[in-house]
């Protein structure tokens, strides 16, 4: 009965390490987009007046998850085209980042979309409601799905992970 308990325990153990190594934390606590170079082509959506702060988000976030972002002149291996969008649901306000990732021959490989949902509410223009650190927040996700890609890439050494 103990080596069945220690069998269990040891299983449980080799799971939770393995759930672990998969998930992608926030704020670049998660997996890495080291070592395969991007360019960001386009980053479309946001008001004229935010749009210097979004760019400022992304460039932050995937620097924080070690994504090495060069100039769309050079000969990266993958090329990123982003589309923002905020607009007011029945929780309050949601932002949501699509990025479309194409490969060297501009084959799009992935498409990473996510959406942060905030409380607040702006009447007519969905983007009064959102703050810098919803940006931030939201920036840092759409990075998360960008570097799990680029880290799958990296590994599987193939211009597609999917």
């Amino acid at each position: 009965m103990n080596g069945f308990i220690f069998l269990r325990g040891a299983i449980l153990a080799a799971l939770a390490i393995g759930l672990a190594a998969c998930q992608t934390a926030g704020e670049g606590g998660g997996v890495s987009g080291a070592g395969v170079p991007v360019a960001v082509e386009t980053l479309e959506g946001a008001p004229e007046g935010m749009s210097a702060r979004v760019q400022q988000a992304v460039t932050a976030q995937a620097s924080a998850r070690s994504i090495e972002v060069v100039p769309p002149e050079s000969d990266p291996r993958f090329r990123l085209r982003g589309y923002l969008t905020a607009y007011a649901n029945e929780d309050g306000t949601a932002l949501t980042f699509v990025w479309d990732v194409f490969d060297s021959s501009r084959k799009r490989a992935q498409r990473v979309t996510t959406t942060t949902q905030t409380s607040r509410r702006a009447g007519e223009e969905p983007w009064a409601a959102i703050s810098d650190a919803d940006i931030s927040k939201a920036a840092g996700r759409s990075m998360d799905g960008v570097a799990a890609f680029l880290a799958a890439a990296r590994s599987h050494g193939a211009e597609s992970a999917q």
